[in-house]
């Protein structure tokens, strides 16, 4: 996924000695003041919004990590590293977006239209249709380009996700969401802010089991350096080229072959039965395997430290496997079920640098590849980064 920019104008700095409050004035680029802006710590349920001046105040409430968003529905929306604003008065510079593209299905169909919203759906969601859903679901704009098959899902509007299952309703900023049909990957991005509907005992149950073992919980104990003690397993893994997969040259013969038919318009150009065996070849056999080099690593074997900051640092692939034991309610009170199942995700760091904060987010979250398990966690198992468990 192409790595998001973020869009901000101009920050002005006006210390504030070691406050927790964030204040400012949100308003265009010619002067004129923004009323009723959203402003939010991403991912929390921490909001103020601009007073009729433009003026806010936004206390943190001792976050140190993440950023903060000015959203308003026919604004640039504007992000910022909240640890550059701490402290601090900003003065923030948006303007209203031009003219938004015109996004349509090509070629378009009801059955198009409904095959697409439910794959949308699917990912962005889950499959959970009655408890969590999309209010306002029909501003979204999609746009399907046939022959390569890629899927593009826009928003011009902020989205009002109820979440039932975990008790939140959910105003969800989508900035980007692209399926490519042909590589079998599909990535989202947005910004999120948190409301708290309902704190009944079953949905602090569903909390916690959403909790454990997500991806949340997994840089949290990598933070606090506690792995081993909450339950992680983490492996050093590599895929290796399949021997039971055709070679290139047997690819190719493959291709020749199809291309034959292709360029002759018919059917019978001869099937060999050496065809026939790359065929099967490829068809029951995976190109890659995935080779686990070493178990049970330790947090240095994968991070490092820089200046007191925790970063994930590692060339190749990590397995990360968790034992889940689910909880339940007996007699009123939360207990940790005795069966478990385990999950295995990837994490595919590729070398690159991301630094993880004690919230259990990290920097640059769109360019961090992850497959199975946590590549699973979709907005209905999205708890916010000020969740603590057991609340």
């Amino acid at each position: 996924m192409k790595r998001i920019l973020l869009i901000y104008f101009y920050f002005g700095f006006v210390s504030l000695c070691f406050s927790q409050i964030i204040s400012g004035k949100i308003q265009t680029e010619n002067g004129q003041v923004i009323a009723n802006v959203n402003v939010y710590l991403d991912g929390t349920k921490i909001s103020t919004a601009s007073t009729n001046d433009g003026s806010f105040q936004l206390d943190v409430q001792g976050q140190k990590s993440g950023n903060l968003i000015f959203q308003k529905d026919q604004y640039e929306t504007s992000i910022f590293p909240l640890n550059q604003a701490i402290g601090k008065s900003v003065k923030v510079i948006i303007n209203p977006v031009k003219e938004i593209e015109e996004v349509v299905i090509i070629p378009y169909t009801d059955q198009a239209y409904k095959d697409f919203i439910n794959y949308f759906l699917d990912k962005f969601l889950g499959f959970d249709r009655e408890n969590v859903s999309i209010k306002n679901q029909k501003i979204l704009k999609f746009s399907y380009d046939k022959k390569n098959q890629f899927l593009k899902v826009k928003a011009p509007q902020t989205l009002i996700i109820e979440n039932k299952n975990l008790g939140y309703t959910i105003q969800y900023n989508l900035i980007n969401f692209e399926a490519d049909f042909k590589k079998k990957t599909t990535s989202y991005l947005g910004t999120s802010f948190f409301k708290e509907n309902n704190s009944k005992k079953n949905i602090i149950l569903n909390r916690m089991n959403a909790y454990k073992g997500s991806l949340m919980h997994f840089l949290r104990s990598l933070y606090n350096n506690e792995l081993e003690k909450e339950g992680f397993i983490v492996n050093h893994a590599k895929r290796i080229k399949n021997p039971s997969y055709p070679s290139e040259a047997e690819l190719q013969k493959l291709l020749d072959h199809f291309e034959m038919v292709k360029a002759q318009r018919i059917s019978n150009v001869p099937w060999t039965d050496e065809l026939e065996v790359i065929a099967q070849k490829k068809s029951k056999n995976p190109e890659f395997l995935m080779a686990i080099l070493k178990t049970k690593m330790k947090e240095p074997e994968f991070t490092k430290l820089k200046n007191g900051r925790l970063f994930l640092d590692f060339e190749d692939l990590l397995q990360v496997n968790y034992q889940k034991y689910f909880y339940e309610i007996k007699k009123g009170e939360f207990v940790k079920a005795t069966t478990f199942s385990t999950q295995s995700s990837i994490v595919h760091p590729e070398a690159l640098e991301f630094e993880v904060f004690q919230e259990g987010n990290i920097s640059d979250p769109d360019l961090l590849i992850l497959e199975d398990s946590f590549s699973n966690q979709n907005v209905s198992k999205m708890l916010p980064l000020d969740y603590q468990f057991g609340n």
